[in-house]
């Protein structure tokens, strides 16, 4: 086919417009974007909700046991005599005739010395004691414990991929911040060299610019491996190819919430332990089931019927009853484990109410460092531009070393890059603080 055939042409044209796309899309996957991959790739939450599915099996079990039992039973039985009743001879006496012989009858069979019985059994139970009432209550609240830890465990994904996405914005930031100065250390080259032609300058002064450029590429070649690094770390949380984010090119900005009026108290490891302190309380409840009786009911019919005895009913229907007067003390000993289980989960929940409260003024604490670190950074970056703008004039007129002129480019890259750390800071510690107080979710993510 000629390469300026129309159809040619249009199909190159659809195939650039959509690798153009891809890239497009790579480059502007925004945090959120990244967070719905990870938690749809996350195997901690598909197992919470395989876990969640496993109660809500075991509930089902629990309501199946008012569900009627049927079983066919089948037995041969061959006793080494049949079961009969002997009938005493019946002696007919009329007056005035002769005496008759007695008459003999043969045994009466009441059943026969080989059994087959086949029957159908069903049996449903009316009444447990409350165990499955209280059982089933138990089970719910150990759903929502579970669906309060799948709330954790997804703030726990946010806070690691926000962390490794604004990582690879510092990256991306300190990259630009180094390019920037590769372009000024360029002119400063080329400045030098023409001040060495005309004798300005001396060969030694000329190869201190080389070293800086060269440590500047340093720098590069360590941002070039934390970046795949993180892409990889990246690749790892969401499940996508490294290579769907190799264009990705993030930035990140001072990030501001309200941190007085929030406590931990919606933090969902607080309230999945309050659903498990429910759930034991009910669970011991359940306990008490072991002192009241069983009620069921029972249905039974022959299906052979040949070989009943006399006394054998073809059909019955009925109610029993079971109640366990004394079972070894196994119902006390479940009531006190229970005690126990209720009295450790009331512990537990304690014990995270009082991290939590600790880890709430942490958060807070951090936050102010860093929000304070950020506004010292920022002077000092204002400071160090001023100091690089004299350092050049002083440089290019002749009043300023070359040692002066790189001490001030090293400390307005310094001072860029301390920025970026103190920002980048500042979003793990407002990340930590949404953590504790359960308020870390995509609606409270801003790019």
């Amino acid at each position: 086919m000629k390469t300026n055939h129309p159809l040619y042409v249009v199909l190159t044209g659809i195939l650039l417009a959509g690798n153009h796309g891809m890239a497009q899309t790579d480059a502007n996957l925004s945090r959120k974007d990244v967070i719905e991959m990870t938690l749809a790739h996350s195997y901690a939450i598909q197992n919470n909700n395989i876990e969640s599915d496993k109660v809500t099996r075991d509930k089902q079990k629990a309501y199946q046991t008012f569900l009627p039992q049927v079983s066919v039973n089948s037995s041969y039985t061959h006793l080494n005599d049949a079961i009969s009743m002997s009938v005493p001879p019946i002696n007919l006496t009329i007056p005035g005739l002769p005496t008759l012989p007695a008459i003999k009858l043969d045994p009466i069979v009441l059943q026969k010395q080989d059994i087959l019985k086949t029957d159908i059994t069903a049996q449903m139970v009316l009444f447990t004691g409350l165990k499955v009432a209280y059982g089933t209550k138990a089970l719910d609240h150990q759903k929502r414990a579970i669906g309060e830890m799948k709330q954790q465990l997804v703030s726990v994904a946010i806070n690691e991929t926000l962390q490794t996405y604004d990582r690879l914005a510092v990256i991306n930031q300190s990259e630009k911040v180094l390019e920037e100065s590769a372009k000024r250390l360029e002119r400063e080259a080329q400045f030098a060299r023409k001040a060495l032609n005309q004798g300005l300058i001396t060969p030694y002064d000329e190869s201190k610019i080389e070293i800086a450029r060269q440590e500047l590429e340093a720098k590069r070649i360590e941002l070039h491996t934390a970046r795949n690094l993180t892409i990889s770390k990246l690749s790892q949380l969401t499940g996508k190819p490294a290579s769907f984010f190799t264009t990705l090119a993030p930035s990140m900005e001072k990030w501001v919430i309200d941190t007085v009026n929030t406590d931990y108290t919606s933090n969902p490891q607080i309230k999945a332990l309050n659903e498990a302190l429910t759930a034991t309380s009910f669970k011991r409840r359940s306990t008490i089931s072991g002192y009241l009786p069983i009620v069921y009911a029972f249905g039974k019919k022959e299906l052979i019927t040949e070989d009943l005895s006399a006394l054998d009913p073809e059909w019955a229907v009925g109610v029993g009853l079971k109640w366990s007067i004394f079972d070894g003390l196994q119902t006390y000993r479940d009531q006190q484990k229970a005690r126990l289980d209720e009295a450790m989960a009331r512990n537990n929940l304690d014990a995270a109410e009082e991290l939590l409260q600790l880890n709430m003024e942490k958060t807070r604490q951090d936050i102010d460092l860093t929000n304070q670190l950020i506004t010292l950074a920022m002077r000092k970056r204002v400071t160090a531009a001023k100091g690089l703008q004299i350092a050049q004039k002083q440089y290019e007129t002749g009043l300023g070393s070359i040692t002066e002129r790189l001490a001030a480019e090293t400390d307005y890259q310094t001072a860029e890059l301390e920025l970026i750390q103190a920002i980048y800071r500042q979003r793990i510690a407002m990340a930590a603080f949404l953590d504790a107080s359960g308020s870390l979710n995509i609606e409270s993510i801003k790019d």
